[in-house]
């Protein structure tokens, strides 16, 4: 070969190579394109499945109160409870402002600022959670921790929850809280929660029972309060006038009886009932005991309370409360009191008779107790088992520590008793006022009562029956003085809570926009 031919050759496989080495550059600059713009792709897949899981949401602040962030889930908790409580409202009937079926977001609570039913709940959510808030600050800040009673609260509240969970057919209690609390939900969350609310009821209570009244501001509080601090034994007959508004006809049709027809009925009924209700008095002038009477006319009055004893709060709104609360009344005088409710056809006449007035000065009792549920309407094979399994609870406790605390926790834990179940079955300054069932207040006060008996009484005079399993822990004060104290510090314990809030703004975050 030629030194040129070869030359010309050499220069063409240059110029190939050169041709293949930018085509193979070109062919990685496409895969590295390429690459990134899967990588990129799959980047945001994961970051869209991420965001759907909620998993960004559901860690933003959604408000900081007093320097504490809390998330979607929290206010979300708040904000269904302030929800469930209007819906049952409406549901009852009690309001018509708010209608349950629709989505709160699309209904205007105030016309004139523009105001949803949303807006208001997100209100009414943040305040509670702030109140909530501060008054945890302070427990902290007085080094105050939870009683064994308050845990046992709490781990109850997450058992209940848990046995909700099952009962409702979910596979566990995380995916129930989310049903019932929103998606962002978790059960580390609804325990915090929790435990904050309780912390925040016990460390006021125990605020307010730490108060304490010098027996001047209680004798000054009892002149100021006389009418409803005393007790009261009277007796009172309910003379009706009610009449039916509708009549049969010969076909045995249903009919409306005319206006005139019912004005016509009712007045003859308000004149029967008004004679009934002056022979009940006369005869009660006349020196008859009122027992007798409520027997003799039991067929004509609609109700008789005879020889009772009432604080005289009990009865304040009463149409009678006026005419007994005169300190001019004397022992034996009566009264007929009229209330007319025409529009509906009733008219009542209340007959009363006063017996006495007193400030009542004897002690009343401080117990615990455990309802141990029979049913609303339980047969004997029932009360029997109830009994069985109050006596079982008893025997369990005297076999362990037997003191005051660990029947306040089995009471936490087994009460059916909703009403005292928060404060382990405690209930303060019994008296025969209280309107407990009879056996009960009975039992409570028992002259022979010392601190740490204990007993089983039979309920059956409450809508949930069955046994109590009581303990008693002391004797308390009269029931005037323990209502003087109860309600001074009541109020001076609010005020000392709204001070702990009052003025704290709380911050709204971007995680607001997921509370729905």
């Amino acid at each position: 070969m030629s030194a040129s031919r070869e030359k010309k050759t050499r220069q063409g496989s240059t110029y190939a190579q050169r041709r293949n080495n930018k085509a193979e550059e070109k062919s990685s600059r496409m895969h590295v394109v390429y690459g990134v713009v899967g990588v990129v792709i799959a980047i945001l897949a994961v970051a869209l499945l991420v965001w759907d899981s909620g998993f960004f949401q559901k860690r933003t602040t959604a408000v900081t109160i007093g320097g504490e962030d809390f998330t979607p889930a929290t206010v979300q908790f708040y904000y269904n409870s302030a929800y469930s409580y209007y819906m049952s409202m409406a549901q009852m009937g009690y309001t018509t402002d708010f209608d349950a079926s629709l989505d709160p977001k699309d209904q205007v609570k105030d016309e004139e600022s523009g105001e949803t039913w949303h807006d208001y709940f997100l209100d009414q959510a943040i305040e509670s959670l702030t109140q909530v808030t501060m008054i945890n600050h302070s427990a902290q800040e007085a080094g105050y921790t939870l009683s064994t009673v308050g845990q046992a609260y709490v781990d109850q509240a997450m058992e209940q929850a848990q046995q909700s969970a099952r009962s409702s057919g979910y596979s566990n209690m995380e995916s129930y809280l989310r049903a019932k609390y929103g998606s962002y939900m978790t059960a580390k969350i609804y325990e915090e929660i929790v435990t904050a609310q309780v912390t925040a009821t016990y460390y006021e209570t125990d605020h307010q029972n730490g108060l304490t009244y010098s027996d001047e501001e209680l004798e000054s509080y009892y002149q100021e309060n006389k009418n409803s601090l005393d007790t009261f034994n009277f007796s009172v007959f309910t003379v009706q006038a009610s009449i039916e508004t509708t009549t049969t006809d010969e076909e045995g049709n249903t009919v409306d009886l005319t206006d005139e027809e019912k004005q016509a009925a009712f007045d003859t009924a308000k004149t029967e009932a008004q004679a009934t209700a002056q022979e009940i008095q006369n005869k009660l002038a006349a020196g008859s005991d009122a027992a007798d009477l409520a027997e003799e006319y039991s067929e004509k009055v609609y109700s008789a309370s005879v020889h009772q004893s009432q604080m005289g709060s009990s009865f304040s709104s009463s149409d009678y409360a006026e005419w007994l609360y005169d300190a001019a009344r004397q022992s034996g005088e009566t009264t007929i009191v009229e209330n007319d409710d025409s529009a509906n056809y009733v008219y009542n006449y209340y007959v009363v008779q006063i017996e006495s007035r007193q400030r009542d000065e004897a002690a009343t009792a401080d117990i615990r107790h455990i309802l141990v549920s029979a049913g609303s309407n339980p047969t004997d094979e029932q009360f029997a088992q109830a009994e069985e399994r109050a006596q079982s609870l008893l025997d369990s406790w005297k076999s362990g520590s037997a003191d005051e605390e660990s029947f306040a926790v089995m009471a936490v834990e087994n009460t059916a008793d909703t009403g005292s179940q928060s404060t382990g079955g405690l209930y303060t300054g019994v008296s025969p006022y209280s309107g407990y069932v009879e056996d009960f207040t009975n039992w409570c006060l028992d002259s022979s009562r010392q601190p740490g008996d204990t007993g089983l009484v039979k309920n059956t005079g409450s809508s949930t029956q069955g046994w109590h399993i009581m303990y008693f822990v002391g004797w308390n004060d009269p029931a005037w003085k323990v209502t003087a104290k109860n309600t001074l510090a009541s109020a001076a314990t609010q005020e000392w809570v709204s001070g702990l809030y009052d003025g704290v703004e709380a911050q709204r975050g971007s995680g607001i926009n997921y509370v729905k």
